[in-house]
Order: C-alpha cells, then structure tokens, then sequence
C-alpha cells in the first residue's frame, strides 16, 4: 500500500485517486497515519458487510467467523485508519 504525505497528497490529488482504484493509499500527517483513501467499491464492500446485521441466519457460524477473518485481514488497514 502506498503511504505519503499530506501535502505530497494535495498535489498529486489526481494520481492518488486513480490508485486508490486499485489498493488504498495511506496519507501521513506530522509523520503519523492519519487517513487511508480507498475506492468507493471497496467503502460500498465495507458497507455492506457492516450492515449485514443477520447475515449466516444470525448465527455465528464457521463459515461466517473465516469470512469475517477474511474480511479483516484485507481491509485491516482502512479499518484501522476508519477506527482512528
């Protein structure tokens, strides 16, 4: 995942929206994360799992805790950068 800063952000706003078409882009500020851009596919992907309150019939099944994991584990850094 690219990482830059906030201003190198604000000058190549164009480039780093056509990237985040393909992977997110972590902007720094001070040096330190401050927010992740990602596609509006992927927020929509997010959304939508988020809001799938009874998915799995609402039980917690093996198959709902490995795509749960899955879910994670692709998304760990815009949800940590949402989280923040």
């Amino acid at each position: 995942m690219p990482t830059v800063t906030a201003s190198e952000f604000q000058k190549n706003f164009g480039a780093f929206k056509e990237a985040a078409q393909r992977e997110p882009v972590r902007i720094t500020s001070n040096g330190r994360e401050s927010v992740v851009l990602i596609s509006a596919a992927s927020f929509a992907e997010y959304q939508h799992f988020k809001n799938q309150k009874y998915a799995y019939g609402g039980e917690v099944s093996e198959e709902f805790n490995k795509d749960l994991d899955q879910f994670m584990e692709e998304h760990k850094v815009v949800l940590e950068g949402l989280a923040k």
